[in-house]
């Protein structure tokens, strides 16, 4: 091998090794808690998973950081407002959140599975961590 040949795979194992695996950095190490009892919450699990977030169906203790989603939708009782899918993951320990997106529901987010991948792309966006007191 050449001196050229070992530097361009050491550069490519720098780079797979730096690569992220999609979780975000506030999520990295946890598990998230999902019961999977409705439609909604199989599709947010199957959503989670896809990006390489570990899923549980229940809390186990001494299994590390460990968070629960929590996600509920809300309409305003004014007429012609939106209706917002809200995610929420709080830490199993202390009930601080962790992570938290909403997104608007409309025609492209009508399916369980449409509005479960749009809501894990925002919950893992690097600009959906919220600060704890």
């Amino acid at each position: 091998m050449t001196l050229c040949a070992v530097v361009r795979m050491s550069v490519v194992a720098l780079m797979l090794a730096c690569a992220s695996s999609g979780v975000s950095h506030a999520l990295h190490g946890y598990a998230i808690v999902v019961a999977e009892t409705d439609p909604q919450s199989v599709e947010l699990a199957r959503a989670l998973r896809e990006q390489g977030v570990k899923v549980r169906p229940r809390v186990r203790g001494g299994n590390g950081p460990t968070a629960a989603l929590v996600y509920f939708t809300y309409q305003s009782a004014v007429r012609g407002e939106p209706t917002w899918f809200h995610l929420r993951l709080a830490d199993t320990r202390s009930g601080v959140i962790v992570r938290a997106s909403t997104i608007q529901l409309d025609s492209l987010t009508a399916t369980p599975r449409t509005r479960a991948r749009a809501a894990v792309r925002a919950l893992l966006a690097g600009d959906a961590a919220v600060s704890s007191p």
